[in-house]
């Protein structure tokens, strides 16, 4: 049963509609019978940080195969690494810890700096080869986070994080950026995430429970999270955020339910770096992609 009828795509429709945004939306099953929800989920689009997810899953699948080590020490040296507003990125001193670690913060609060670390470590090469090897041809992992930024600050004219945001954000601009354009930046299709979701939920080892353990330690509720204000639902994402794009995937589970992978990817039509309405909608979103794929045992 593939519940993706008129009603739930026309509703998926008017909310991305109402909220201003161009949205891909994808809802799977990760156990249990097969099931999916979608909305123009099959174009690639650039995914801002939410490229950390499958790379994750790639180191995951490394260190299960004995390729790379959970326990690994990373070096983190304060002058060479990538800044930023979370975890080891916004330190001003040396740093190392484990591999694992380095994932846990990468997923948990988006950290940059572990970020570019983990992908030094799996290999931009041998991601790719991996993705390509599990069926997912157009996820892609272009560049880490240090090489997202220096694009940005090219594009917006600008030698500052924050200056370039000022303008990626000023509706009198219509600033762009390459990393809007899948074809340049990191990118994916909404169901291929999904699939990512799915193989991060059907691999047993406990390096893949390493990546899903990050996932429910994630800091920012405000996406799908709001779409589920409930005690008792289990809730574990990685959110993607860049100017106009404000992305999330995201695992959902009412007690004594299958979990539910849900990818909502947004471009809005403004570019104001507040937009709440549009942060509501990714929650609107993801409640009425998953509300179809709920119950499964009763089928």
């Amino acid at each position: 049963m593939t519940p993706t009828g008129a009603d739930t795509g026309a509703t998926l429709r008017a909310i991305a509609r109402d909220a201003g945004v161009t949205a891909h939306v994808h809802a799977t099953r990760l156990t249990g019978p097969a099931g999916t929800t979608s909305l123009a989920d099959t174009e690639p689009v650039a995914i801002a940080s939410l490229y950390k997810l499958p790379l994750a899953l790639v180191w995951a699948d490394l260190v299960t195969e004995g390729r790379l080590a959970a326990d690994q020490p990373v070096r983190l040296a304060a002058p060479n690494r990538m800044p930023g507003p979370t975890g080891v990125a916004m330190l001003l001193d040396d740093v190392t810890l484990s591999a694992r670690d380095a994932v846990r913060l990468m997923l948990a609060v988006s950290d940059n700096a572990c970020g570019d670390a983990v992908l030094d470590l799996v290999g931009r090469d041998r991601a790719h080869e991996r993705l390509m090897r599990l069926g997912l041809p157009a996820t892609l992992v272009r560049q880490g986070s240090a090489e997202e930024t220096r694009a940005v600050l090219r594009d917006t004219g600008t030698d500052g994080w924050a200056a370039a945001q000022r303008v990626l954000a000023d509706p009198d601009r219509a600033a762009e950026t390459s990393q809007y354009d899948p074809a340049l930046a990191s990118a994916a299709t909404a169901a291929q995430l999904g699939q990512v979701l799915r193989l991060l939920w059907s691999r047993p080892g406990p390096a893949h429970g390493t990546v899903r353990d990050a996932l429910a330690h994630q800091a920012w509720r405000h996406r799908v999270g709001s779409g589920f204000p409930h005690d008792d639902v289990l809730l574990l994402g990685k959110t993607g955020t860049l100017g106009r794009l404000r992305h999330e995937a995201a695992v959902v589970r009412f007690p004594h339910e299958h979990p539910v992978g849900v990818v909502v990817l947004t471009r809005a039509a403004r570019p104001e770096r507040h937009l709440p309405r549009v942060e509501a909608a990714i929650g609107e979103l993801a409640r009425v992609a998953v509300g179809p794929l709920r119950l499964a045992d009763d089928e």
